[in-house]
């Protein structure tokens, strides 16, 4: 009775956590700045929180794993349609089509759906996958390409 009480009382609090809040502690957050912002990292990390860079990035997302994903550091041939941010060089970044300042779940589709899942999603949460903006129709992508 006790491990099934225990059990329940940790599924309640796992439901009731924020969707959008990183799962990493501030001191962990500032110390995937250190590396490269040395003394700074504190106040580099509470102005550009939403803007957090690659390497920041792949302190969790390993680059292995993000080869299937897009690829960063890709100097632009030409000046994207929308304002999107880029890192020095022109080049694109994960911030790039990613931001921390957005919420992970929105009510609206944040990325192409098939009809089939369209239909069938339980679900009236959408992820955003904290894109800059939406990208229901690909216009995310054709920003660049």
């Amino acid at each position: 009775m006790r491990a099934w009480s225990a059990a329940l009382l940790w599924t309640l609090a796992a439901a009731q956590a924020p969707d959008d809040m990183p799962g990493r502690t501030a001191a962990q957050q500032v110390a995937a700045c250190l590396p490269c912002h040395h003394d700074e990292a504190p106040a580099r990390w509470s102005d550009h929180r939403d803007h957090a860079c690659s390497a920041y990035c792949q302190t969790c997302h390993l680059p292995a794993d993000m080869a299937r994903h897009h690829a960063v550091g890709i100097a632009l041939g030409k000046v994207p349609k929308a304002d999107l941010p880029l890192a020095s060089g022109e080049r694109t970044a994960c911030f790039t089509c990613h931001t921390l300042a957005r919420p992970r779940y929105d009510q609206v589709r944040w990325k192409a759906e098939s009809l089939f899942g369209r239909l069938f999603r339980r679900s009236e949460r959408q992820k955003t996958y904290l894109l800059v903006s939406r990208n229901d129709r690909g216009q995310l992508c054709r920003a660049c390409h």
